[in-house]
C-alpha cells in the first residue's frame, strides 16, 4: 500500500483524497458505503471518494487499530 501512496505518478487530487479518506476510517471504521470482505465485518473495502479506486482495510477491535492494506487506483 506505501508503495502505491510513494508512487511519483500519483496525482495529488489521489494521495490527498486516500488520506482524507484514511482520517474518516480512523474516525469511524465502519463507514458508510463500506461493505465486509469475504464475510469478514472486520475485512472492509471502501470506494475512494470521485470514483478514483477502492481502498481496503482491516479492523482490529482489540487493539483498537484500523489499518488501510491497499489501495487500488482507478
Amino acid at each position: 500500500m506505501g508503495e502505491t501512496l510513494a508512487d511519483p505518478g500519483l496525482s495529488a487530487d489521489l494521495f490527498s483524497a486516500v488520506v482524507a479518506l484514511t482520517v474518516s476510517i480512523a474516525e469511524d471504521p465502519w463507514l458508510k458505503g463500506s461493505t465486509p470482505l469475504e464475510g469478514d465485518d472486520d475485512w472492509r473495502e471502501v470506494l475512494i471518494p470521485g470514483g478514483r479506486g477502492i481502498a481496503e482495510y482491516r479492523i482490529k477491535r482489540d487493539a483498537h487499530e484500523v489499518i488501510l492494506t491497499r489501495v487500488v487506483p482507478f
